[in-house]
């Protein structure tokens, strides 16, 4: 979707917000991607795109792109102080069937927090992330956001179907440098009826925030 928005729009503006629906399952297979500029502002500019299978739509996402505009007023999140080194923590297993199979793109290390299905008293984490072969853009700083999994998996003791239901994702930083090793902290926000509110943030090896995300997952356990 993010990729399919970037063509279509064929600008210098880019992604800093984007909003997604996850309508149905998407299987292995061939997947349709249609698009459309919805507007085209000074600033900022808006396109919808649709994903879809034999079954019908499988997510539907809005993107908005923009370019910077100057400001004097700037705020940002900070990343705590005294973690230890990313080398000093393990990497994630691979357990097939338990953990999805992109994550192998990815090494991740928890810090702090427990990892899924652990029997944790709490539903918050953090932990470094890296790609490893080395990836950038806006789509990297996206990636890495979603190889997460939701905080409140980790409050099972035994694995459960999950899935998200919407997603939105903030780019703070587009050219981030996402060669070194990232930083990223999530907590569920409140989880009731099935259905958990998750919310984290992303910061790069320097301690720049450069992303975060919201995400409202259904957990069936």
């Amino acid at each position: 979707a993010v990729a399919l928005g970037g063509r279509i729009l064929g600008s210098e503006r880019k992604l800093r917000t984007m909003n997604i629906h996850l309508v149905r399952p998407t299987v292995p297979g061939p997947v349709r991607g249609d698009a459309q500029i919805i507007r085209q502002g000074k600033n900022v500019s808006f396109v919808h795109v649709n994903l879809s299978q034999d079954r019908g739509v499988t997510a539907s996402a809005t993107l908005v792109f923009a370019q910077a505009a100057a400001s004097n007023l700037e705020t940002s999140g900070a990343m705590p102080l005294g973690l230890a080194e990313p080398q000093s923590v393990p990497s994630m297993p691979h357990v097939p069937g338990v953990v999805p199979d992109f994550i192998k793109q990815v090494d991740l290390r928890w810090l702090h927090g427990s990892p899924p299905f652990s029997g944790s008293e709490t539903a918050e984490f953090g932990g470094y992330c890296r790609f490893r072969v080395p990836a950038g853009s806006a789509e990297g700083v996206v990636a890495l956001l979603d190889v997460w999994p939701c905080p409140s998996l980790s409050q099972l003791a035994a694995p459960a179907p999950a899935s998200t239901v919407s997603w939105t994702a903030h780019i703070v930083e587009p050219n981030a440098d996402l060669s070194d090793w990232c930083y990223f902290t999530s907590k569920t926000v409140v989880g009731k009826d099935g259905f958990h509110t998750c919310a984290g943030t992303l910061f790069d090896g320097r301690g720049v925030l450069i992303g975060y995300t919201e995400q409202l997952v259904a957990v069936y356990g």
